[in-house]
Parts: C-alpha cells; structure tokens; sequence
C-alpha cells in the first residue's frame, strides 16, 4: 500500500507533507506501542516499516516544535503539561474513554501541525490501520489495535453514522 500517496490523494496534500503526516502519525501509534507493548514491537514497527525514519525526520523539518514522541507527548501537549511529567500515572488516571479521547486529540493536533481541518481524522485511522496490516504481522496488528483502538474505530463496522470509532469520539469532542 502506498501511504504517501493515499494521505495525498484523501486529504489534498503535497507528498512531502503527506510524508511528514505519516512520520507524525505513526511516530505517535510507535509512541504509544512502545509505552504499553513494549520496545520489542515498537522495534519490529522500524523493522517493517523501513521508511519509518526519514518520514520522521521530514516530519521533524515540517513540525515547528519537536514536542515528546507517542500519545503521552501529544496529549501531555494538548493539556498543557498538566500533571507535571507523570503521563502513565495521568493516562491510568482518566480510563478508557478519556484514553481514546487523547488519542483523537494527539491525531487531531498532528493535523492541525499540518494546517489541516480536524474533520480530515476520520479519514486518517483507516489509512493508517491498512498500510500497518500491509507491513506488518497479524499479532503485532492485534496488540496495536488494543492500545491503540481509534485505529479500528475508522475502518469496518458502522458507516459515517455510526457513532463508534474515531468519527463518533471525534464528533463527540467537537460538538458535532
């Protein structure tokens, strides 16, 4: 699957932006892996995924501000650092719907990084979710999607109106 190209197609973008979208957004589902699977699976991520970097390093050159890498920076950014550091403490603290909550906002900051409108999240999580299953091991997909559930949220099950998945959080927290 070419991820480049269907985040440029999907969301109207350059392929250099697109490449500095798909460093951000899976440096944030690495950051994630890593906290809650381990660094053996985040690991086999870099290992598959041989691209990885240098749409990190695009993604650093495009981003104003390098905050912390996985969900924990980009909801410890989004709260303001509230907490102080402890973001494991701070994650076990607001439980599972607050959790996906953090989710949808560390992706709908990367978008806004990229000047892009919120509502383009809904159309990022299924991307994401069949480029991982293009690369990588069935199980190693399995443990991402349970910490990492708005992945599957944004692809199968209900349609637009569904109201699970990353659409129904993502409209839940706007409002709509």
């Amino acid at each position: 699957m070419d991820l480049i190209g269907q985040l440029s197609q999907q969301l109207g973008v350059d392929g250099t932006q697109a490449q500095g979208l798909a460093g951000s957004l899976l440096k944030l589902v690495q950051g994630t892996v890593q906290e809650k699977v381990g660094p053996d699976a985040a690991r086999q991520m870099d290992q598959a995924i041989p691209e990885l970097q240098g749409w990190q390093q695009q993604a650093a050159a495009q981003a104003p501000s390098g905050d912390g890498g996985g969900l924990m920076g980009a909801l410890g950014g989004m709260l303001g650092g509230a907490g102080g550091g402890g973001g494991g403490g701070l994650m076990g603290a607001l439980g599972g719907a607050a959790a996906h909550a953090g989710e949808v906002a560390g992706v709908v900051a990367i978008l806004q990084r990229f000047n892009l409108d919120a509502s383009k999240a809904t159309l990022v999580a299924p991307l994401l979710l069949d480029f991982l299953k293009s690369r990588l091991d069935p199980g190693l997909v399995g443990k991402i999607l349970a910490v990492v559930p708005l992945l599957a949220g944004g692809s199968g099950g209900g349609g637009p109106q569904g109201g699970g998945g990353l659409g129904g959080m993502l409209g839940g927290l706007l409002g709509k």
